[in-house]
């Protein structure tokens, strides 16, 4: 079973975030708790909608993963379109960010070359990580050649 909860709020004054209340947003699946977010506050009313149609894909995918951006929530449809269409990664060796140690997930993004479509993809199965890895290194090979 998958529930979110929230953490204490902090005040975040820096340069970046601009003067606003952040609410460490986890997934808990299995007793265990997974980074997902800082919910800020203020927000805009846009931000707040994606939060919950990310929350719906951890809930319809058994907290496997969901998407911050990208024209595919799926990460093999995009994998195999990009894969049809021969196009490569901009930076094919920096398309993972293990951040298992301290949140629970590996961030898997990037973009193309040959079109601006720019995915990020927070993945917490550590099986689905692997069959990304495998599905991507045809696509890294070819990138690198470039």
């Amino acid at each position: 079973m998958v529930e979110f909860i929230e953490k204490e709020r902090y005040y975040d004054d820096s340069t970046f975030t601009g003067q606003c209340w952040m609410y460490p947003t986890f997934m808990v699946k299995d007793g265990i708790e997974y980074f997902m977010w800082n919910r800020r506050e203020p927000d805009d009313s846009w931000k707040l909608k994606e939060r919950e149609s990310q929350k719906a894909e951890l809930l319809a995918n058994d907290g496997a993963y969901f998407h911050f951006h990208g024209i595919y929530a799926d990460p093999f449809e995009m994998l195999a379109e990009m894969e049809h269409r021969g196009h490569t990664f901009t930076e094919p060796d920096n398309l993972f960010v293990d951040c298992r140690e301290r949140g629970g997930f590996v961030d898997f993004h990037g973009n193309r070359n040959e079109v601006s479509a720019a995915f990020h993809y927070r993945i917490y199965d550590k099986a689905l990580i692997e069959r990304i890895r495998t599905a991507v290194a045809p696509i890294v090979e070819r990138s690198r050649k470039k």
